[in-house]
């Protein structure tokens, strides 16, 4: 049965990416923003394209969305940016895709400004403590990213600078432990990744490796206001929360009842 789990594990669950939909409706959101469609990517892990790689292009290139957003962890190897650029060439877009760093691109032997200059391209904003907004026809949604939490460079003030709290607000932070921070600026939709949803699950077992510090029961899908309430005891709006189970695998590369993932979000007023 071990050798079965394991098998399973090593050679299927892990290429067997799997595409989540969400609607989510916000009573603020701007009407020009009705239906706006974004492709959610974490955890990428990048080092070759692989079979995983190909089938994560396989599926982004067959779909068109406003915007793409990804939270981290893209990869560790600077040598690994043109295989990011390559995946992020077959998304189709209208907006340009926007991203936060994770803790792969802060390992403290790497040269994180370097690496970070390899990732960037035309039509790609990096968010590293800062913000940028997105309009159309005369209104506006804004996006918040701080920089990896569980390097301790997260600064939420940063982030939020000249942000307006009445604006309707989404926060990219690779690691969710951030939440609470998010909220208390005005967050309307927070976007994380970084824990892989456990990566190995045993039914049954509340408990799993989710590589945070703070807020560990926030480790996979989605979190509406009466979740975020009930954990994190406490008022939070209508802040709503999504984490990804993310792409790819770190240390050990298996999964188990916790396959990779993408999400496509739609948002929604009402």
């Amino acid at each position: 049965m071990a050798a079965a789990i394991l098998g399973y594990s090593v050679f299927h669950e892990q290429f067997n990416l799997q595409v989540r939909e969400l609607e989510l409706a916000f009573p603020n959101l701007p009407e020009a923003f009705d239906g706006y469609s974004i492709l959610h990517i974490s955890d990428m892990h990048l080092t070759k394209l692989g079979l995983l790689e190909k089938r994560l292009m396989e599926l982004i290139s067959s779909r068109e969305v406003d915007t793409c957003l990804v939270t981290g962890d893209v990869t560790a190897e600077p040598r690994a940016s043109d295989n990011f650029r390559r995946v992020c060439s077959v998304i189709r877009h209208r907006d340009p895709i926007y991203m936060v760093l994770g803790n792969s691109e802060r390992k403290p032997w790497l040269d994180s400004e370097m690496l970070v200059s390899a990732l960037s391209f035309d039509g790609m904003h990096m968010l590293v403590n800062s913000s940028a907004a997105i309009e159309r026809r005369g209104q506006r949604i804004v996006l918040a990213g701080v920089d990896d939490a569980y390097s301790r460079l997260a600064d939420p003030d940063a982030a939020f600078s000249g942000v307006d709290p009445d604006d309707f607000i989404i926060l990219l932070t690779h690691c969710p432990s951030t939440t609470p921070d998010g909220i208390d600026r005005g967050a309307d939709l927070i976007l994380a990744g970084h824990t892989h949803g456990g990566q190995f699950r045993i039914p049954g077992v509340k408990r799993f490796w989710t590589h945070m510090r703070a807020n560990k029961a926030l480790n996979d899908g989605l979190y509406l206001p009466e979740d975020l309430e009930r954990i994190l005891r406490r008022r939070v709006g209508h802040s709503v929360l999504f984490v990804t189970r993310g792409v790819g695998t770190s240390r050990l590369h298996i999964r188990f009842l916790c396959p990779p993932e993408i999400a496509y979000i739609t948002l929604k007023r009402g």
